[in-house]
């Protein structure tokens, strides 16, 4: 970050105004996200009922907890802007034509944004889109859900059962979600 620091000083010596505090406080902690620099991720606890959702996918198909009950299931929340889901997202692709059994079920959910701009990423990167993908009109499956971070992640067991809740990238790298998973490939 010194070339950032340097950044800083070379405009406030042309006479820009000293960056508030909060804006420093700001900068550095983007700055350590864009920097690749992981955030810790939040589990929940296990056993919580999922709340009850419906959506329609961009090719029609509609999702609720109802329809996926008896379904393992991973609900990715992401937002077009978000630097962790543009990489994120690539890999859980990958991991969905490579690696998922094929019980678990993936259901992608763009929000956070419009959705002219979800509908456009996604038409853009179309080959990372191997999973259905929802918008989720005026946030209110997030908001049921206490979606407050982008990526995040959030399992669901046969039931309906709140197994995992994971905020930021690594998904596939948490011990929780992999042995989930593993008790499918069986």
């Amino acid at each position: 970050m010194p070339h950032d620091r340097t950044h800083i000083m070379e405009r406030l010596s042309r006479g820009a105004q000293p960056p508030s505090r909060l804006s420093l406080v700001l900068f550095y902690a983007l700055s350590l996200s864009l920097a690749g620099v992981p955030a810790a991720p939040h589990v929940e606890a296990a056993g919580t009922s999922a709340p009850d959702f419906d959506l329609v996918t961009f090719s029609g198909e509609a999702y609720s907890k109802a329809t996926l009950r008896g379904h393992p299931t991973l609900l990715v929340f992401w937002a077009p802007w978000c630097n962790v889901c543009r990489r994120e997202l690539p890999l859980l692709s990958e991991y969905s034509q490579k690696e998922k059994p094929s019980k678990l079920k993936i259901l992608s959910i763009g929000f956070a944004d419009t959705r002219g701009n979800v509908d456009a990423f996604v038409k853009l990167h179309a080959g990372t889109f191997v999973f259905p993908t929802a918008y989720d009109d005026d946030r209110w499956v997030a908001q049921a859900f206490k979606i407050n971070a982008t990526p995040t992640s959030i399992v669901l067991d046969e039931q309906g059962m709140i197994v995992l809740i994971h905020r930021g990238g690594g998904l596939l790298q948490n011990g929780r979600f992999r042995d989930f998973v593993s008790a499918f490939k069986k």
